[in-house]
């Protein structure tokens, strides 16, 4: 469940030049709106920007989408998605202990990021600032401390549900008839 640090603005899902009407104007099909930080997601939206809006992505190549998401919340009304994702060009994350990483990987020195800033170099300091009148105008740059509990976001499937996609397929453009409905035709055609 790793932590954040993320330079850079927050993208709404709502409004004209939210994420989900972006998804659609884009035709991203697979995309899900509801959580950017899934990794087909990631790509899908990174590939399209890249098309349209190169001049600013070349300028950008580490650019990340990042969710706040706290998986303990099964309760409010932004449990499943907050109303927007964190677009970074500088992402850090704090991981769990046990988690592989370095030994100070657990804390950051805020000298340092006082002395790097965001490591961009003017011209994508720039880039940033366009993507971000093209996205989410009005919104403010600046580093953000993000939580997200689960970034898999994986559930278990439960038995029921394999049962379910086995009944659903079959080898053709067929439905499957309840036991009842079948006897009873069944008893029409033989009549016939």
């Amino acid at each position: 469940m790793p932590v954040y640090m993320v330079h850079g603005f927050r993208w709404p899902r709502g409004g004209f030049t939210g994420i989900r009407v972006y998804i659609v104007l884009h035709n991203l099909e697979e995309a899900t709106a509801e959580y950017l930080q899934q990794p087909l997601t990631s790509r899908l939206v990174l590939d399209s920007l890249r098309r349209t809006n190169a001049d600013v992505m070349a300028q950008l190549p580490d650019l990340q989408f990042i969710e706040q998401y706290d998986p303990d919340d099964t309760t409010s009304n932004e449990a499943v998605s907050k109303s927007h994702a964190f677009v970074g060009a500088k992402v850090m994350a704090l991981e769990e202990p046990g988690d592989g990483g370095s030994e100070g990987s657990l804390s950051w020195d805020t000298r340092q990021l006082d002395r790097e800033g965001s490591g961009l170099s003017e011209s994508g300091t720039e880039a940033l600032a366009q993507l971000r009148d093209r996205l989410a105008p009005g919104e403010k740059i600046a580093w953000w401390l993000v939580y997200n509990g689960d970034p898999a976001r994986e559930y278990p499937q439960s038995e029921g549900e394999d049962e379910e996609e086995e009944d659903q397929t079959g080898s053709g453009p067929t439905i499957r008839v309840p036991e009842k409905l079948s006897k009873f035709f069944g008893r029409m055609t033989g009549s016939a």
